[in-house]
């Protein structure tokens, strides 16, 4: 295959405004927005024609981006610590002048309140509100400083080692000591020297919170950072959102023989101002970095496509970047993959403190709230032993992952968005509403993601491998394209090693994934190197593994997934056989029974005899579901 026809990639990390005044594409046409009607249509003016048109906002894009900036390109892997620091520092100055009328006299005076000259507040102001992101206040060139490595694994070690065991210590000793006390460490385990100024990057980039606490002044920690329970409450959406995850009350049956696989796991966003559900991600996989980065992913975009793939007849009109996520202190958050893609979109990130549950409180309500009516589905297990009783839920278990998936959304966006809630005392929906186009300060439409797979990337973890002759190898899945050839055994100039690159994998289609080529600043699709290998989410395939695996296979092939799907196939077509011999049984014994009646000729307990002898050992619940 050519690379010509290799589906590839550029990252755009740019958003757009949609908001009168603003100037969109639609369908190749610049238009300018002169009014916005609800959640899915605005008027556009035609700059050429000066006409009037209704627009849907999911067929905008944004104009050509102005900035020549490959930093808003490239992966954020490749971003140095010190890049993200300076990255803050640019937002904390420019973050008082981010509104709609600012005056050149009001810019000029802040530039001489904080230090940094008119003209590069400007400048920062400009990029900024071009990408709508941080991204654009990366530097030009991009890539790191010219002879600057990353540090070597036994470095980072020491640092983080004498960071939490001497700097976080009520003795608060300094800075200056913690640096002498990491070089001194490093020399004797000899070991290359991390550079003084990457040591007080590591100290400033700790969060005040912890630095606060550890080093001790909990009670100023707390007085500062801890919310009062019953008082936590915000002014706008999407100002901040709370995550959790949750094993859903309930056993899913196999898509094809109706067996039951097990339960999933759910991972939801909730908005705190209006109580909206802004994102979701089920699978049968455990909590970890890929269900944190679907959600907020899921939360990030636009929901028409969502709604589309599972054929549900309403409107989720939820979308835009939060300010900040308050999540558990479970490790799949503390991935730093998460928190520097956050930091990217300006997505501010706090762990919620230990022991202090009304962190998690209205996003934990939620959870309950949708386990109580997963209850009301035949599977359940419901939240205890108690409720449960004598219930067997594995025998009563009917829903498939997609049906789930599909019955967890139409409650969502049809019940619970539309039911009014007790704090708040209106829907959801209405609440939404009126942050963004009602009170006092209504903030309007949410600046929308211009490329939303460019979204996904960002947030999926990486997969960093070397490139052998048959490709990159995951999961015991081999993945090639002619592209990766020239990539083949490349040595890192830097470490002398074979070079690693950056891969990332969509865990609902595990078929391709993504491999990012620094030298273009571009991530190519790369196919699985057996084309026979049919479309596969990841939690199907671990669950086909371990059934090849208990088979004594240890690494499957394809061809052994698809004999496995087979396999499953014939079972569900002698399961169909079955149930609808013992049905049709029961049916005649049945209108049998009903002629018996009526005549009075014969005994009923003959029927019953001759009803168990047809069935022999073909005895069915009751409750199964009708395969037919």
């Amino acid at each position: 295959m050519d690379n010509k026809d290799i589906q590839s990639l550029k990252l755009d990390r740019s958003a757009f405004t949609l908001k009168e005044n603003a100037y969109v594409k639609y369908k190749n046409d610049t238009y300018r927005i002169s009014s916005i009607i609800n959640f899915t249509e605005v008027i556009g003016i035609d700059v050429k024609t000066k006409k009037p048109k209704r627009l849907l906002i999911k067929d905008l894009t944004p104009l050509e981006n102005e900035l020549n900036n490959d930093s808003l390109f490239k992966d954020f892997d490749e971003i140095s610590d010190e890049e993200f620091i300076d990255l803050q520092k640019k937002y904390l100055s420019i973050q008082p002048l981010l509104t709609d009328s600012i005056s050149r006299a009001e810019i000029e005076e802040h530039s001489k309140k904080i230090g940094v000259h008119f003209t590069t507040l400007y400048r920062w102001l400009r990029r900024y509100k071009t990408t709508g992101t941080l991204a654009g206040l990366l530097p030009k060139p991009c890539g790191r400083k010219k002879g600057e490595t990353r540090l070597d694994f036994n470095t980072e070690e020491v640092i983080e080692e004498i960071i939490n065991s001497h700097y976080l210590t009520k003795q608060k000793p300094s800075v200056q000591s913690t640096i002498t006390k990491i070089l001194d460490e490093c020399t004797k385990r000899n070991i290359p020297l991390p550079s003084k100024n990457t040591i007080r990057n590591r100290i400033h980039k700790l969060s005040e919170y912890m630095v606060l606490k550890k080093r001790g002044s909990e009670s100023i920690a707390r007085t500062k950072f801890h919310p009062v329970p019953g008082k936590f409450e915000k002014s706008y959406p999407m100002e901040l959102i709370q995550i959790d995850h949750t094993e859903v009350d309930l056993h899913l049956v196999d898509d094809d023989d109706r067996e039951v696989i097990g339960r999933t796991y759910l991972t939801v966003a909730i908005d705190i101002y209006s109580r909206m559900i802004v994102g979701y991600y089920l699978s049968l996989n455990p909590p970890s970095v890929t269900s944190v980065a679907m959600c907020i992913t899921n939360m990030i975009l636009p929901k028409e496509k969502t709604l589309l793939d599972l054929d549900i007849d309403t409107n989720w009109d939820v979308w835009g970047l939060p300010d900040t996520i308050h999540v558990d202190n479970g490790a799949e958050f503390h991935s730093q993959s998460i928190i520097n893609a956050g930091l990217l979109y300006g997505i501010n990130i706090e762990f919620r403190p230990i022991k202090k549950t009304h962190f998690g409180g209205h996003v934990e309500s939620v959870i309950k709230t949708l386990m109580k009516a997963i209850h009301e589905i035949p599977g359940t297990t419901f939240s205890n032993i108690h409720q449960k009783g004598e219930y067997k839920s594995e025998e009563k278990a009917v829903m498939a992952f997609h049906e789930l998936e599909k019955w967890l959304v139409t409650f969502i966006t049809k019940v619970y968005h539309k039911r009014v809630h007790t704090q708040t005392k209106m829907t959801p929906e209405e609440r939404w509403e009126l942050g963004l186009f009602g009170g006092d300060a209504p903030i309007g439409l949410l600046p929308k993601p211009s490329n939303p797979e460019t979204i996904l990337i960002d947030f999926l973890p990486i997969f960093k491998r070397t490139i052998q002759k048959n490709g990159v190898s995951i999961d015991n899945i081999n993945y090639y394209d002619n592209l990766l050839r020239t990539k083949i055994n490349v040595m890192d100039k830097k470490t002398n090693k074979k070079k690693q690159f950056i891969f990332k994998r969509d865990p609902r289609n595990i078929k391709y994934l993504w491999f990012y080529d620094d030298s273009t600043k571009e991530y190519y699709k790369i196919n699985a190197a057996d084309q026979s290998m049919p479309d596969m989410p990841l939690w199907e395939y671990k669950i086909l593994r371990k059934t090849l695996k208990d088979e004594g296979i240890e690494k499957p092939s394809t061809f052994h997934l698809i004999e496995a799907r087979d396999e499953l196939n014939r079972q569900i077509e002698d399961s169909i056989k079955k149930t609808k011999k013992a049905r049709r049984i029961k049916q005649r014994n049945k209108n049998k029974n009903i002629e018996l009646n009526k005549d009075n000729k014969k005994d009923s307990s003959i029927v019953e005899n001759n009803l168990n002898n047809e069935l022999d050992n073909n005895i069915w619940d009751e409750d199964i579901p009708d395969f037919g």
